[in-house]
């Protein structure tokens, strides 16, 4: 196998700071590929209402008027966070809030509209650069973002959620959907659906090339150190001993009992957040390294993990900026 060296990210939710520090970000960290393990979407729509001259945000204060000026430093704040803010009329936010169908159409096509927009400021860049970003969507990506991406004819992006696809003399396996979480996301599976899937993907290899298989799963393995989130109660309240947090084990059961019967060369994810970092697991005395690229996207923050292969050795830098 040749050498590769990648950049992981993943959970930028939509994010336009994260986004655009992506886009620069193989000038400096001289990587062969770029991979994306879900999570594009952000979670809240921010209606910014004009009134007159004048602009009003609801969600920072219902009666405060801003110039222009001071609307627009306040948008970029709200886009550099992972918000999605659309401009709109007195007459549409008044609809925004009494119909919930169209709410969820303006939702959802600003979400379209600032994925695709980020997008494609990456996809130029790294077409001049000559570097591809292969990517999946997370459970928290809705149905219409996916399409966006995926009806769009990219020069230097590649989508391959539920796909195979070469890199290299690398083969990528990828399935953008988490296990089950509390928070009844857009895309989450059973175990045995997740596991299914992921068998089928990887039923595709022949036995020869599972050691140089990467495994991209936006939910990382059950029982890791890149899988630890705080502990709920049944009403949502993070569970605390001693004035801390309790962490608890999230990630997937079925993810890692792929990787315990197939043992890939490595495991690329992200979803939970507070747990960015690396770990292994043992099969037959041999480690098969997994990742979570972790994700400060409501600061602004990129980021990620730089990893080097060198046929079946793997060597790793986390970075942030």
């Amino acid at each position: 196998m040749s050498k590769l060296k990648l950049l992981l990210i993943s959970d930028l939710h939509g994010s336009e700071t994260a986004y655009r520090k992506l886009a620069n970000a193989i000038k400096y960290y001289k990587v062969d590929a770029v991979i994306f393990a879900g999570d594009l979407a952000g979670k809240v729509l921010v209606p910014v209402v004009k009134v007159g001259d004048s602009y009003k945000i609801p969600l920072i204060n219902e009666s405060k008027l801003l110039n222009g000026s001071e609307a627009e430093g306040k948008i970029k704040e709200l886009r550099g966070s992972g918000y999605h803010v659309r401009i709109v009329n007195e007459e549409e936010y008044e609809r925004m809030r009494s119909d919930k169908e169209y709410l969820d159409k303006v939702f959802n096509e600003t979400l379209v509209n600032d994925i695709v927009e980020y997008l494609s400021i990456i996809d130029e860049r790294y077409r001049q650069q000559g570097i591809k970003m292969y990517i999946i969507p997370g459970n928290d990506d809705p149905v219409d973002v996916i399409n966006g991406v995926n009806s769009r004819q990219w020069s230097n992006i590649v989508p391959f959620d539920e796909n195979v696809v070469n890199l290299n003399s690398h083969i990528l396996v990828g399935l953008g959907y988490s296990n089950v979480t509390p928070w009844n996301t857009h895309r989450e599976l059973s175990e045995g659906e997740m596991y299914e899937r992921l068998s089928k993907l990887m039923n595709k290899l022949d036995k020869g090339e599972y050691s140089r298989t990467i495994l991209v799963v936006h939910a990382p393995p059950y029982g890791t150190v890149i899988d630890q989130a705080p502990m709920l109660t049944s009403d949502f309240k993070v569970v605390r001993r001693g004035g801390e947090a309790v962490l608890t084990h999230v990630g997937s059961v079925s993810v890692k009992r792929i990787i315990e019967e197939y043992r890939p060369l490595m495991g690329l994810h992200g979803h939970i957040h507070e747990s960015g970092g690396v770990d292994a697991i043992k099969v037959d005395g041999v480690k098969v390294p997994v990742f979570n690229a972790g994700s400060e996207y409501q600061f602004g923050v990129l980021r990620g993990i730089i990893i080097s292969i060198d046929g079946s050795k793997v060597n790793y830098i986390p970075v942030r900026g």
